[in-house]
């Protein structure tokens, strides 16, 4: 009775029909997304979390691993089984005279000899012979990282610019997670390419345009008075916020700093006062967020998060998914943070496909 279990669990037309199956119901999970009663959503892999999709996952585990197992067994004992065979026809005597020549030759066309009195079985490539259970191993490493992923998690929490928080809102449970660490938001910013603008030199007298340039930030203009040159350092085009350096003979003065609409004179140089006049519209290039991590109070961890580049903790994965501001102009970051143990499992069967 055992012998014919093993025999169904290791059998290539189970394996068959768990793929088919696997196949056509997957089919039904991609066109009709199941809905998230609480939350009110369509979600596609709430179908492949299901019972009955997990179901045909685990019998297709046991196939592999049941006919990895008897494959193992099959050629670990190849050589032996060979050796102790009485089959006619399976081997040749070989005189003394052609005993060494023969050795020799076949060791040359890399062949490895193991002798058992007088018997011989000579293998070559004797590793390619293990490729399906190498294929195997990897399917079942994937399977195996899947299975150890349900028990991370994934959380998004949305922080303000200098504020923190131990919390995030876990999606599988539906509440918050305690983090086990204080995410502290230092820096919230948009990064953008290179901006074309309109700078003009202004009389605070007069409230005129004296002369204008049309610039890019990095750019470096000469401000034809008092023999002083003037590099753009930054434009923010969502304050309107123009960040100069005033320059003289290649050597830094002091930095300039000016909103447009806004009448500050103490950026005055030389009688007039530099405002942007116009920009292009921005193209954002990243978001950019500068973060500390603590424990207890001691700061333990501190860098940049920007998107696809997140920041490891811990084994929790911190991601930057959005920037904005509320309705006070006050900017805060949403963040996901994920913890998947699995994840090393699934590359590694990905590497051995390989």
């Amino acid at each position: 009775m055992l012998n014919r279990l093993i025999d169904l669990l290791a059998s290539v037309r189970l394996t068959l029909i768990l793929l088919f199956g696997l196949a056509l119901v997957s089919i039904f999970g991609t066109l009709r997304p199941s809905r998230d009663a609480e939350l009110e959503v369509l979600r596609y892999e709430l179908f492949y979390q299901s019972p009955g999709f997990r179901l045909l996952l685990a019998l297709l585990a046991v196939n592999l691993l049941v006919c990895s197992l008897r494959l193992l067994r099959r050629r670990l004992g190849e050589t032996d089984r060979l050796l102790a065979s009485e089959v006619a026809g399976a081997g040749a005597e070989l005189g003394a005279a052609n005993e060494a020549a023969v050795l020799t030759r076949l060791r040359d066309l890399g062949f490895r000899p193991r002798q058992q009195g007088e018997r011989m079985v000579f293998w070559r490539r004797r590793w390619a012979r293990f490729a399906a259970l190498v294929m195997h191993g990897a399917l079942l490493l994937i399977m195996a990282g899947a299975l150890a992923s349900h028990f991370g998690f994934v959380a998004t929490v949305n922080v303000y610019e200098g504020d923190h928080t131990t919390v995030a809102f876990d999606w599988d449970r539906k509440a918050d997670r305690d983090l086990g660490f204080t995410l502290q938001v230092d820096r919230a910013q948009l990064i953008f390419y290179p901006i074309d603008l309109k700078v003009g030199a202004i009389d605070p007298a007069t409230g005129g345009v004296v002369k204008e340039w049309q610039v890019s930030v990095g750019d470096v203009f000469d401000l034809e008075r008092g023999g002083y040159s003037v590099r753009v350092d930054a434009f923010d085009p969502l304050d309107k916020v123009l960040s100069l350096t005033l320059l003289r003979a290649g050597r830094e003065q002091r930095k300039l700093s000016s909103r447009a609409g806004v009448k500050d004179l103490s950026g005055l140089v030389e009688g007039v006062v530099l405002y942007p006049l116009a920009f292009r519209d921005p193209v954002l290039k990243q978001y950019r967020s500068e973060v500390r991590l603590l424990e207890q109070g001691e700061v333990v961890r501190q860098g940049v998060i920007e998107v696809n580049r997140p920041l490891v903790h811990r084994g929790v994965a911190i991601y930057q998914t959005a920037w904005n501001r509320d309705d006070r102009g006050r900017p805060y970051v949403g963040f996901q943070l994920s913890r998947d143990p699995g994840e090393p499992l699934v590359w590694g069967g990905c590497v051995l496909f390989m």
